[in-house]
């Protein structure tokens, strides 16, 4: 017999049970539903109709006190009243379920033309018939309309009691019947434990023994001893499975023996590979170790391979957090500007590295490790240092003559040298014009280029960020007031920030400046601080301008960049390239958010001022 036929031959026993109990409890289940169906459908209709016809005669029965004291509208809520009572009457009258209770709305039926003819006759009453009396009954006799008023709530409360007792009963009938399936699912689990049980001793004694003999041996197999042979007295599937583990170890033995030369010549290779390159280079381990390193590497960062250097190589901070991504999501980190860089100390001096950190997958899909890349960018460092130098001394030296050329065009505008014709002043306006907006231009070069070269060390100091977020809106007011458009502070007690005022202040007006030139006339401008944790606190300025279509966002903050289509002011592509490199120099960060035709969001994060220095003046 083979092992399959009696594996199935001994379960079969068990799936029936299951499937017996599997039954019943569906059968149980949809009993316990319709039971419920039955409590949840007519009868609630209909109590739920009579609910709100009380409600309705309750309104109705208000009405006429008012009219008796002359309130304005008791005949229309006296009529609208009704419409809502004769509506869950009618629910109710067609909802007719249970026995005796048409009798009831019948009656319910007889008392409601009474009432709402007694009630017709009452409002439409003469001047000299006697309302109260009608109304409050007389001589200790409850009035006519009094009497209909309450017959027709006794109608009403008899047709929800009736109702709600079929609830109930039909209630109580689910619950023994939800009790019985209990009793029955909890009788046939019982006889399904004990027949897994019985079962299971049984398999462990004829089948899982010999298997239990294989897995020791596969253990051992694992741990590299393909000395194993494993013996069996069947002719069935697991003598064939015994054969095939002992063809197994004894190809294994020879597989080994190939492999580990070609093991040692492709790791020889690869170490060679990653020698080759100037650059160095680090394979990290999933454990955060150094596995393999280039000489560049082991010369530069003084790192051995196997993490046996002493001390271990520890990453810059910097690269913590994404050597952890890259190790354990898979996510490469890759540097993007300068600021990301690294310097490191050489027989040559110092020299620049961009860092790039590329997880390392084996064809499944696992994480084999990653590989930290140190792209040397001295000569590009330098290079754009010079550029910054130039810039620098270009927009220095071209400031002094443009002021010179500014105050020579004022001079001629105001006529101090001499009359000029009407086209002479067309022409000096639009040189003025053009004069300030070139000197605006080379102003913010050079205030990017200072700011990029760190040459003037931030004067660090706690700041309120409401202060700061209030003192910008008082120095741009006077150029936004023209715009017809309101600028909000929110207010909220926060802890200081690191910000040097003057600095973070330019940054604050570039983004106002910037938030009312591209917000249309009644819009709005909001600025707002919060806490975002215990160490960071963000500025943020939100405007209902026409916003930034999306393909454009990440690109606000580039020098030069101006959105296409969007030429509402004359500006120099470089505010927002500005403000970034001002929060990147207090050790924050600046994002924008914005959707097309509803505004933007700019938030800056800064550091939350520590007595015992929270930012390095250096930056």
């Amino acid at each position: 017999m083979s092992l399959k036929y009696r594996l199935w031959l001994s379960f079969a026993p068990l799936l029936f049970l299951l499937a017996l109990l599997g039954t019943g409890a569906v059968y149980s289940l949809g009993v316990v539903g319709n039971r419920i169906d039955e409590i949840l459908r007519a009868n609630y209709k209909s109590v739920e109709a009579m609910h709100g016809l009380n409600e309705a005669l309750e309104r109705i029965h208000a009405a006429f006190p008012e009219a008796m004291e002359g309130i304005p509208g008791a005949r229309g809520r006296y009529e609208a009243a009704w419409t809502s009572f004769l509506k869950e009457y009618d629910l109710e009258k067609n909802n007719v379920t249970e026995a005796g209770e048409a009798e009831l709305v019948a009656r319910l039926g007889e008392a409601t033309e009474r009432y709402h003819r007694l009630g017709d006759e009452f409002l439409a009453s003469p001047a000299g018939f006697d309302r109260k009396a009608a109304f409050y009954g007389v001589e200790g006799r409850t009035g006519p309309i009094q009497q209909a008023f309450e017959e027709v709530k006794k109608q009403a409360d008899g047709i929800r009691r009736l109702n709600q007792e079929s609830m109930e009963l039909a209630s109580e009938k689910a619950r023994q019947t939800a009790a019985g399936a209990r009793r029955w699912a909890g009788a046939g689990l019982i006889v399904a434990l004990v027949a897994t049980g019985m079962l299971a001793w049984r398999t462990t004694r004829t089948i899982l023994r010999p298997i239990e003999d294989l897995t020791r041996s596969a253990q051992a197999v694992g741990d590299g001893r393909f000395d194993q042979l494993v013996t069996a007295d069947t002719q069935d599937e697991v003598g064939e499975l015994v054969a095939s583990f002992n063809r197994m170890t004894s190809q294994l033995r020879d597989f080994r023996q190939s492999q580990a030369t070609r093991l040692q010549r492709a790791q020889q290779a690869s170490q060679s590979a990653i020698d080759a390159f100037p650059d160095p280079i680090l394979m990290i381990e999933p454990g955060g170790r150094v596995d393999m390193a280039n000489p560049a590497a082991r010369q530069l960062l003084g790192v051995t391979p196997g993490g046996q250097a002493d001390p271990p190589w520890q990453p810059p901070e910097s690269l913590r957090e994404p050597l952890a991504d890259a190790l354990r999501d898979r996510v490469p980190f890759f540097s993007r500007s300068f600021d990301q860089a690294l310097t490191y100390r050489s027989e040559g001096g110092d020299r620049v590295y961009i860092p790039q950190v590329l997880p390392v997958r084996d064809p499944h899909g696992g994480t084999l490790g990653a590989a930290v890349v140190f792209n040397d960018v001295t000569q590009f460092r330098l290079l754009d240092e010079f550029k910054s130098d130039l810039v620098a001394t270009a927009s220095h030296e071209l400031k002094t003559p443009l002021a010179g050329l500014q105050l020579a065009v004022h001079l001629l505008l105001e006529e101090a040298v001499g009359p000029i014709t009407e086209k002479q002043t067309e022409l000096l306006i639009d040189a003025r014009d053009n004069t300030e907006r070139l000197l605006k231009i080379v102003e913010h070069m050079l205030s990017l280029a200072r700011l990029e070269n760190r040459r003037e060390p931030l004067a660090v100091r706690p700041e309120d960020p409401v202060g700061l977020l209030r003192a910008a809106v008082e120095r741009v007011q006077p150029r936004v007031d023209g715009m017809k458009v309101s600028i909000d502070v929110g207010s909220a007690p926060l802890p200081p920030v690191a910000a040097d005022p003057q600095r973070l202040g330019q940054a604050l007006d570039n983004l106002l400046v910037n938030a009312a030139n591209y917000t249309d006339l009644g819009g709005r401008i909001t600025l707002s601080a919060r806490s975002v944790d215990d160490d960071r606190v963000e500025l943020a300025v939100q405007d209902t301008g026409v916003g930034i279509p999306p393909e454009y966002v990440p690109h606000v903050f580039d020098k030069f960049f101006r959105i296409p289509d969007q030429s509402r002011s004359q500006g120099t592509g470089l505010g927002l390239a500005i403000v970034k490199e001002i929060v990147t120099a207090h050790g924050g960060e600046v994002e924008c958010e914005s959707e097309l035709g509803r505004g933007s969001t700019f938030r800056i994060t800064l550091p939350v001022w520590k007595p015992a220095g929270a930012l390095e003046a250096a930056l």
